[in-house]
């Protein structure tokens, strides 16, 4: 008799785990002690949320401002943080303060690459870095006083780096200015071309075309070289939603669209990096498509339902029975952690996923006060705002 309740219980234990996926994830709203953290040397000045897992190295690279007199003012500028993942010790910090440069900050992201060099681009002193893996300049320039103040700075695949800047915003006569060069610093183009900026990918630049027609939307895709490589027309009168737009990490662009018939209906398009129509995806028009690396997520406002997407198509959805979705313009987010976990931000709530079965690993709700920045081995790194620091948990 006790056999049998002990199988029923089993089966009972192993369907329920089946059906909601999230019998053994572990949910915290508090975060458990710190195992080590990070923070700027004074109250006030930023540290910012690029951080970068350098592969096959144990090391950590922070952005961290820091707080330095002359002999006239306090400054802050920025510094690239090298620090051991395990026990948070800094092992080189590189300063992008020095003479004749000023004292550079930005709040845009750096730019880093696997073989643990970065670039960064401060564009109010038109300053543009590069530094190695051991925490040395590899080159470093002041671009012209004309190059655009607000420019934002990407890499592409062959190591090309583009600043691009808006030129001109006014309808109809809308222009983005590219400013590229070379791993190296050498320059490579200065060109402004007609159209607004719809993303950079790992090797295309896209602009949407100004056309003579208001209802019909095309985007053209230029190479390293500012070579067009395709242009693709939307049917006339669909509606393209840009602003929710975004690119999967093997190039391919997506556009959620809107046809003139559609009433409850989206379409999502996904187009290569050589404009060709690689799928159409039908989904409810109450919801969200956002990239998670190779693949993307949607999660549906009225059912909470949360579904994932590879090119082939469905992989995996669940309903989040533990989440609403806040009033505003923050949309959710989803990245790829060092260990292959689907890191989700949904605002309210952060999950971490397994990519296979959607399930949840670990999953938290707003009582942690920060950021997750990052996962791997039951380890997270998370941003913790009231406190301006970056701090490392291991999780049960």
């Amino acid at each position: 008799m006790k056999k049998r309740i002990l199988i029923a219980f089993l089966v009972t234990l192993v369907i329920g785990i089946g059906m909601f996926g999230e019998a053994y994830a572990k949910s915290y709203d508090k975060l458990p002690q710190e195992t080590w953290s990070q923070k700027p040397n004074a109250d006030y000045v930023p540290i910012q949320e690029d951080i970068y897992m350098v592969p096959g190295t144990n090391t950590i690279y922070l952005h961290v401002g820091e707080e330095k007199a002359s002999q006239t003012k306090v400054w802050a500028p920025d510094t690239l943080r090298a620090v051991d993942q395990t026990t948070g010790k800094v092992k080189w910090v590189f300063s992008f303060a020095k003479p004749g440069y000023g004292w550079p900050s930005t709040e845009d992201p750096f730019v880093y690459t696997q073989d643990g060099s970065v670039y960064a681009y401060f564009s109010s002193e038109r300053l543009l870095y590069a530094v190695n893996a051991n925490g040395k300049e590899k080159w470093s320039k002041q671009l012209p006083i004309d190059t655009p103040f607000d420019g934002k700075l990407h890499r592409l695949s062959d190591g090309t780096l583009v600043i691009v800047a808006v030129k001109s915003s006014a309808i109809g006569k809308e222009s983005v200015r590219l400013v590229g060069f070379d791993a190296n610093g050498k320059s490579k183009f200065d060109k402004t071309i007609s159209g607004s900026l719809v993303t950079v990918s790992k090797d295309r630049i896209v602009v949407k075309a100004i056309t003579k027609s208001t209802d019909a939307v095309k985007i053209v895709g230029y190479d390293s070289s500012l070579k067009q490589v395709y242009n693709y027309s939307f049917n006339k009168g669909t509606y393209v939603n840009e602003y929710t737009s975004f690119t999967l990490t093997d190039g391919t662009l997506v556009f959620p669209t809107i046809a003139p018939e559609s009433k409850q209906k989206q379409t999502l398009i996904g187009l290569s990096s050589s404009g060709k129509l690689v799928w159409k995806r039908t989904l409810d028009r109450n919801g969200l498509a956002f990239s998670a690396g190779n693949g993307y997520l949607f999660i549906n406002f009225t059912t909470n339902k949360l579904s994932y997407y590879n090119h082939k198509g469905l992989v995996k959805e669940r309903t989040l029975t533990d989440f609403n979705m806040p009033e505003g313009d923050v949309l959710p987010t989803a990245r790829i952690s060092s260990d292959g976990k689907i890191l989700v931000d949904l605002i309210s709530r952060q999950y971490i996923l397994d990519p296979v079965t959607l399930n949840s690993v670990y999953d938290f709700g707003v009582g942690i006060k920060g950021t997750i920045l990052d996962y791997k081995n039951k380890n997270i790194i998370v941003h913790l705002w009231k406190e301006n620091k970056i701090s490392s948990y291991h999780l049960t």
